[in-house]
């Protein structure tokens, strides 16, 4: 019984670790029938396991579960937040029930009855529920035994280590067995078999080393669902991935990173990413995003948490300092910009205004530090205010054997991971040469240039006297993350097998080093962290190439960037959700209802000191607030209300086209949901005859009013001309001498025109309807059409 509970166990918490994942990654897409299928299986998993050992309270749990999905199968319900909270609960409580069979070896007293209830949303019911009684799966004797046996996998991590100890003696015997055949000069046939017992002790090494490995996914496995409850707490929409679930990680080094890793992805959330409202505000997408990523460099695994928040402010961090009294005034105006940003790991300094029950950006970050350097790694902070913040983990890979390459500077030896070194020259090599440029050096191989690092001196150690300049080599070392530098050290020695240990948190924090090794010769060695060497050396390493195609990159990012059309989702006045092109939108207008008036049968709103017209049959009603988009077509401005804004997302490149012109220029899916795209230019030609330009528009035609002796045209005629769009001058007008582009002459219907010639146009009105006869070209004064066209005839400009 006991091993068939161990093999239980050690399921169970793969599989609920998987389905708590699965299931938040279905909410989002809801019609992944694949997905659905996938956590079906698992829950059916679950019942079958704990049904054949007796576990009542499990099989009800994962029998409850396993119906409500199956009713989503089936098509019979809803796949909605409230089924998705129930089932992640249901997966909460067989977590708890496992962890007490772990700990005691018997499913504890307990009842369930509101947990399952919720999966059709009710309460329990009123009676009281009767509870399942403990049922002992161990023998007593047995419950003094390693309480973590069920965690193992085919054998105990105790004895997986001693393994891999021996292991280690082996190699490192056979590294000295080697150095002694090559000094004694022994047998070729010797040395044969001496070669296929190397080839099979590195195959073990290997194996034994894979038993300790583990996918890093399991360690990112519970993330999905800590970010969904959280977000869900703070009123944040949170778009969180992962990348690298491939790499793989020690068992042990991965347990020791899991709490770190939590508390900086809730720190995240809590207070590293902003509310939609705030978001929307500096223009950033309302759906925030968090990424974290787990690569391998060299010896070593990084993990990079990552948000789009609003970073941290080094000016705000010192204010916060000062006030705490961690530092004086004077301290911290001395502070370098990486040491502002260090204050975060100050054991009690927060940067949140208050203490919340999630967590506390700062606030726990110095026990982050700690237990991440426990291990022999290092946190690092890539700060970009307002834009985001990176957090950087860098723990050693595991206690591995890997091949390095053996240097020597300041008279003592270095180890350098092998796999990072891409080229070996010596310094006074013809293919080598050397410049000073500014404070540093550039090494220049067959035309490529590096930066130059002398191991020495980033080490910050003197250059052993004895050593000979002549004979220095140069490294050509390309780390984990792209870039290349050349390396100076005095000599190069041999290449071996190393067998890599975490260092003493104090040498791991300087950031040089990535481990300690003990070579054949029996002398401990560190292992350069060829990374930190580069950050230590505070210059830029990339490579001209590199250089070059991260430009190229850009610049195909920007035109991605430009490409790309955005889309503003509002929810529109009748209900509905809509979208339109976010550029050709001049900005969102919130005004008192009581600013928009309706005149001439076309309502407006006053903004300032300026009257648009607003797409709307009829003024809003009540006397509160109306949100007004903008939309600007370079010259002139239309309103269009709305009931809020939704977010900002992508256009899709799919868009199903309306049958006829109108306001719904077609459909898109946005998240599973059709969404009405509104079409701007039906807009702006349905409002045109009133639009008025909000920007200076090209000279207006001047018109000069002739012979108005009784006043009419100054009173009747100029502002119809002046809504047109023309300027008017009138014969008492002084005016600045510009010559009139356009004569109206008022003289009385007998009487002559005196003010043609000059090659200015003349327009003639008549006082009377009826025309003189067929050669008569006057206009009657009060036929406003003809009068218009006659002046685009002869001038153009004005509006329709």
């Amino acid at each position: 019984m006991d091993d068939l509970l161990n093999d239980f166990l050690t399921e169970t918490s793969e599989i609920l670790a998987e389905a708590a994942g699965a299931i938040v990654a279905w909410e989002a897409d809801p019609a992944d029938r694949e997905r659905l299928d996938a956590i079906f299986r698992l829950v059916h998993t679950i019942k079958g396991s704990s049904g054949f050992l007796a576990l009542p309270r499990v099989t009800a749990l994962s029998h409850a579960a396993e119906d409500a999905l199956d009713q989503v199968r089936r098509g019979n319900r809803p796949a909605d937040a409230m089924l998705v909270t129930a089932v992640l609960a249901i997966v909460d409580r067989l977590s708890e029930l496992c962890d007490a069979l772990g700990r005691d070896g018997a499913e504890p007293a307990g009842d369930d009855g509101a947990i399952i209830a919720a999966l059709d949303g009710r309460q329990a019911e009123a009676d009281p529920a009767v509870e399942v009684a403990g049922i002992p799966l161990r023998r007593e004797d047995d419950l003094l035994a390693d309480g973590q046996g069920w965690r193992s996998i085919r054998v105990p991590l105790p004895l997986l280590d001693s393994v891999m100890t021996g292991v280690t003696d082996i190699v490192l015997a056979r590294n000295e067995f080697a150095r002694m055949l090559r000094e004694s000069g022994a047998d070729p046939a010797l040395i044969a078999s001496f070669d296929r017992l190397s080839d099979s002790i590195a195959g073990m090494r290997h194996s034994v080393s894979q038993m300790r490995m583990q996918r890093i996914d399991k360690l990112f496995a519970p993330l999905p669902r800590i970010v969904r409850d959280l977000a869900q707490e703070t009123g944040k929409k949170i778009r969180f991935t992962t990348s690298g679930g491939e790499v793989e990680l020690d068992r042990e080094m991965m347990e020791n990173i899991r709490d770190p890793l939590i508390h900086i992805v809730r720190n995240a959330v809590d207070h590293g990413v902003e509310a939609p409202a705030d978001r929307a505000a500096v223009g950033k997408d309302m759906t925030a995003t968090i990424v974290v990523a787990a690569r391998q460099s060299g010896n070593q695994i990084e993990i990079e948490v990552r948000d789009d928040g609003r970073g941290l402010s080094p000016d705000a961090l010192v204010a916060k300092a000062v006030a705490a009294r961690i530092l004086t005034a004077n301290e911290a105006r001395a502070l370098t910009p990486a040491e502002r940003l260090g204050l975060i790991f100050r054991p009690g300094f927060s940067t949140a205004a208050q203490v919340t029950a999630i967590s506390g950006r700062g606030v726990g970050m110095d026990i982050v530090k700690a237990n991440v350097e426990k291990i022999g790694g290092v946190v690092e902070l890539r700060n970009e205010e307002g834009r985001g913040l990176s957090i950087l983990l860098r723990v050693p890979m595991t206690l591995t054997i890997i091949s390095g390459l053996m240097v020597r500077a300041a008279g003592q030896y270095f180890a350098s991971p092998r796999g990072a070194v891409r080229e070996i020259l010596l310094e006074n090599s013809d293919t080598v040469r050397i410049d000073r440029v500014g404070g540093g050096e550039l090494a220049t191989v067959r035309g490529q240039r590096y930066p130059l690092l002398r191991l020495e001196e980033v080490l910050g150690c003197p250059r052993d006297a004895e050593e000979d300049d002549d004979d220095r080599a140069l490294v050509i070392v390309r780390p984990g993350q792209g870039q290349s530098y050349a390396l100076s050290v005095a000599a190069i020695h041999d290449q071996e097998e190393l067998v890599i240990k975490p260092a003493a948190p104090i040498i791991m924090a300087t950031g040089l080093y990535a481990g300690t090794t003990l070579p054949d010769n029996g002398q401990p060695v560190l292992l350069l962290d060829v990374q930190g060497l580069l950050a230590a050396a505070a210059i830029d390493a990339a490579e001209a190439e590199r250089g070059e195609a991260a430009a190229a990159e850009e610049a195909a990012a920007a035109a991605a960037a430009r490409d790309a059309a955005q889309l503003l989702l509002f929810r529109d006045t009748d209900g509905r959700t809509r979208g339109v092109r976010l550029s050709v939108i001049e900005r969102v207008e919130e005004v008192p209802a009581l600013a928009l008036f309706e005149s001439a049968g076309t309502v407006r709103v006053q903004i300032g000191d300026d009257i648009f017209p607003v797409h709307a049959d009829a003024l809003p009603e009540g006397h509160g607030t109306v949100k007004l988009l903008r939309l600007f077509d370079g010259r002139t401005v239309l309103c269009y209300p709305v009931a809020a804004v939704v977010d900002i997302v992508r256009l899709p490149d799919a868009v199903q086209p309306a049958a006829a012109p109108g306001l719904v220029a077609g459909v898109v899916l946005i998240g599973g949901e059709p969404v009405e795209l509104i079409d701007p230019f039906w807009l702006m030609e349905r409002h045109a005859s009133v639009l008025t330009p909000s920007v200076e528009e090209v000279r207006r035609p001047l018109c000069r009013i002739a012979d108005d002796a009784d006043g009419w045209g100054g009173n009747f005629l100029a502002p119809i001309l002046r809504g047109a769009g023309y300027r008017v001058v009138s014969d008492g007008d002084a005016g600045d001498g510009e010559a009139p582009d356009v004569l109206l002459c008022l003289a009385a219907d007998d009487g002559p025109c005196v003010h043609g010639g000059g090659g200015v146009p003349v327009i003639r009105l008549r006082a009377s309807v009826a025309t003189a006869g067929p050669a008569d070209e006057t206009i009657y004064r009060y036929d406003r059409q003809a009068l218009l066209d006659a002046l685009r005839r002869h001038v153009g400009g004005g509006r329709p």
